[in-house]
């Protein structure tokens, strides 16, 4: 495991390299402001990601069905180059879900999960839709919605706690499933179609 301080530099050096590329967030087209949005994105994303790998299966198949929504969605813009990506990310997290199905016989680790979010950050970040361009990133948001959800929860539940929020924990939705009486494969499952719903609607607000 790579401890907080030194994932966190990393991160923010690396959404910093995609931001003076060109890959960044534009939605207060003010550069500084920008700028600030475009770290948060990337490191925020990249660790959502991370917390998901607490389970077998799924943190794989929730990336799994990002990238698919993310090609579909760069595929109907016409993005020809963001599709080829995020369909050979999506085949990259559906041959890697094939081992670590329940029961797992390879695990992600950090050096996956860390890699797999860092990904979907920036594809969320290139994916341009010049007939809804004010909102077009709110479409990665709810596209990685769930994700994303359970690291705002646990963090704060976390803070309020007094712990830190990269302290490990059984306190994120795919445990408090399981706490409530739901099986394993079955809080996945459900996280998994909690995830292509919130995939539609990012679909929905690009083309309704």
């Amino acid at each position: 495991v790579v401890p907080g301080w030194i994932k966190v530099p990393v991160e923010i050096a690396v959404a910093l390299a995609l931001f003076w590329s060109g890959i960044r967030v534009r939605l207060l087209h003010k550069e500084a402001l920008d700028l600030v949005l475009t770290v948060g994105w990337v490191v925020g994303v990249t660790n959502a990601v991370n917390y998901q790998d607490n389970m077998d299966g799924l943190s794989s198949g929730i990336v799994a069905i990002a990238a698919a929504c993310f090609a579909v969605l760069a595929g109907l813009s016409h993005q020809v180059l963001v599709a080829s990506l995020a369909a050979a990310l999506t085949g990259c997290a559906l041959g890697f879900l094939w081992g670590n199905r329940p029961p797992a016989r390879i695990f992600m680790g950090d050096a996956g999960s860390l890699f797999l979010g860092f990904m979907l950050a920036a594809l969320g970040m290139a994916l341009h839709f010049r007939n809804i361009e004010r909102v077009t990133f709110f479409v990665p948001v709810a596209v990685l919605a769930i994700p994303v959800l359970d690291a705002l929860m646990v963090s704060t539940s976390r803070v309020l706690r007094g712990l830190s929020p990269i302290t490990p924990g059984r306190d994120h939705i795919s445990h408090r499933l399981v706490r409530i009486g739901i099986p394993s494969s079955a809080a996945v499952g459900i996280i998994y179609f909690a995830s292509a719903s919130c995939g539609w609607l990012g679909v929905v607000i690009a083309y309704a």
